[in-house]
């Protein structure tokens, strides 16, 4: 069946996530709609999951089974709520879901004179949005001070299954200073069951994973089987790991989220040992249960720009329900093994 993309207004989308009317299978339908708060936002619906993107705070905010929980994390005290441009060392809203940063992240003081937080454009500006094709919204940044780029999001859900493309662009508008840059893509979940990361052929790190400097907390496990990487986070403090790795997962439950650079997969030999991927965890509290959550992090590789160029992160997002008797880390690593 051929895709169409139907936009409208959907007044029984329940503000929380929930179910809407019901559609046929193998139809992408793009609805706008009102979510959490937030007046404007952009639904992609097939029958089996759906996206919910939020132009005013720049992310996608939603992602799951339609009428089933987000495996997206949200923060609850900011939702319905407008980006305000955080001052140099000043409050972070962090409003949860899923952007993109420049990376790497040690670089942002001498581009933008401020190592935290991150830079206005990507994390605390309004972005604007456009249908581009079927099923298919892009959101565009204002210009990122100190880089000389927008970033141009195409998120695209596919006309029946689980599966998001999601193609992601710093795209250089202004001559400057040439250095090297890269998009990250940060993606905030609730504290899973079990974290994942598969590692890529031809690395040189020791399981793929690069030791992590400094006094953050130890991992509880981190242990291989059928090569695939099974991570078991730390409570008590935030930490964080870096891989050489084609595809991470989280699994919770019978759910299972998987991102993976779409095709063709950029070998290991473009990245500096340990950038292709992240997981970072924040420490629990035991007076806010609901505000810890884990991130899976992707980055492009490194690119100088000329104006006109793009450094290019093209990932896919796909959700698996687990039978009973494969919701074991053995089980999970082997299906990973195959994807």
């Amino acid at each position: 069946m051929r895709r169409r993309i139907f936009l409208g207004a959907l007044g029984s989308l329940m503000t929380g996530g929930g179910g809407a009317a019901a559609q046929a299978a193998g139809v992408t339908m793009m609805t706008r709609v009102a979510y959490n708060g937030w007046p404007e936002a952009y639904r992609l619906a097939n029958g089996t999951v759906e996206v919910i993107v939020v132009p005013s705070v720049g992310r996608v905010m939603r992602y799951g089974f339609v009428g089933g929980p987000n495996v997206l994390w949200e923060n609850s005290f900011l939702l319905g709520k407008t980006a305000v441009p955080a001052r140099a060392g000043g409050d972070w809203q962090n409003f949860g879901g899923d952007k993109i940063w420049p990376w790497p992240q040690g670089e942002w003081g001498q581009r933008t004179g401020r190592d935290w937080p991150p830079p206005t454009a990507a994390d605390h500006a309004p972005h604007q949005a456009a249908v581009v094709g079927p099923g298919v919204l892009r959101l565009t940044s204002p210009i990122m001070a100190g880089y000389g780029v927008r970033i141009v999001r195409d998120v695209e859900l596919a006309p029946s299954g689980t599966r998001v493309r999601i193609r992601s662009r710093l795209a250089k508008v202004r001559d400057g200073a040439a250095f090297p840059v890269a998009a990250w893509s940060v993606t905030q979940m609730p504290v899973p069951d079990l974290l994942f990361a598969r590692p890529m052929a031809g690395t040189t790190l020791e399981n793929g994973v690069k030791p992590v400097a400094g006094d953050d907390a130890p991992w509880k496990s981190v242990r291989r089987e059928s090569g695939v990487l099974v991570l078991e986070r730390p409570t008590a403090r935030n930490s964080k790991l870096f891989f050489d790795a084609d595809l991470l997962a989280w699994a919770e439950g019978d759910t299972l989220f998987t991102q993976r650079p779409a095709a063709p997969v950029p070998p290991v030999s473009d990245y500096e040992p340990g950038d292709r991927a992240q997981i970072f965890s924040l420490a629990d509290d035991p007076n806010t249960p609901d505000a810890a959550y884990v991130e899976l992090e992707m980055t492009s590789s490194k690119r100088i720009l000329a104006k006109g160029e793009s450094a290019t992160l093209d990932v896919i997002w796909e959700l698996r329900r687990l039978p009973n008797g494969q919701r074991t880390p053995a089980a999970i690593a082997a299906l990973l093994t195959g994807l």
